[in-house]
């Protein structure tokens, strides 16, 4: 059925029957959707960052894609895309809420800020994607949500900020680049101390294990938000 006989469609079907079953096509938002699925959607009064929505855009019919923003107007992208769309509420069809039967697992919020945080470096860059695949907030988004690291990469603390340890659980790092000051309890000094040398991800947890006495399934997202936070604001380096 063509995508814009369906956009006109679901909001009838979906005031008369409260949901509504889409196929989803195309790969952007692999890995949280893929082609041929089965999702479910819903109509809301009000939408929260994180939602996958689904919506009319311009002349490209039906899309369904993650909101990342929103600030009166809604700002989403794909999970798989680089592109941010600008739309308004009135043309928010609804949000998915099952594929294939199962619950859509919300995101958490440094993954939503790293996503966007891949959109403004594809503006910086001027659209330009060669580049962006290059960059280093990229490469960490390629091996944290798009779980597609083809190299195994190594992170290491940078030599380009000051780090300043008032005591061993009291840690400031000054960017004499932007002026900015960033501040890091006890385990972020861990953290930052294990990455003197460059290390992968699971050397890196392996190292935490061995001061923790716990598993790296137990603090794998703890450390992987951390990196995003670190790598998006320059004090650890991907090499």
């Amino acid at each position: 059925m063509d995508s814009k006989l369906i956009a006109k469609l679901l909001p009838t079907i979906l005031k008369s029957k409260g949901q509504a079953e889409i196929t989803v096509m195309g790969i952007s938002m692999n890995p949280t959707l893929f082609e041929g699925d089965k999702v479910i959607i819903e109509k809301c009064d009000e939408y929260r960052i994180g939602d996958i929505l689904v919506f009319n855009y311009k002349n490209e019919g039906i899309l369904i894609h993650r909101l990342l923003n929103c600030d009166g107007r809604y700002f989403c992208k794909g999970d798989n895309a680089f592109r941010l769309e600008d739309i308004e509420y009135n043309q928010i069809i609804g949000k998915a809420v099952l594929v294939n039967n199962t619950s859509i697992q919300p995101w958490d919020e440094w993954k939503v800020k790293l996503s966007y945080s891949v959109n403004r470096e594809f503006l910086k860059l001027h659209y330009d994607t060669s580049k962006v695949i290059k960059n280093n907030i990229y490469k960490l988004y390629l091996a944290l949500i798009l779980r597609k690291e083809e190299n195994k990469m190594n992170y290491q603390k940078t030599d380009k900020m000051d780090f300043i340890l008032s005591d061993e659980t009291s840690l400031a790092v000054f960017d004499p680049e932007s002026g900015n000051t960033y501040f890091f309890d006890e385990t972020g000094i861990d953290i930052l101390n294990c990455l003197d040398v460059p290390c992968d991800i699971q050397t890196l947890l392996e190292k935490l294990c061995n001061i923790y006495s716990v598993t790296p399934e137990d603090i794998r997202s703890d450390v992987e938000e951390f990196l995003a936070d670190t790598v998006t604001k320059g004090i650890v380096e991907i090499i």
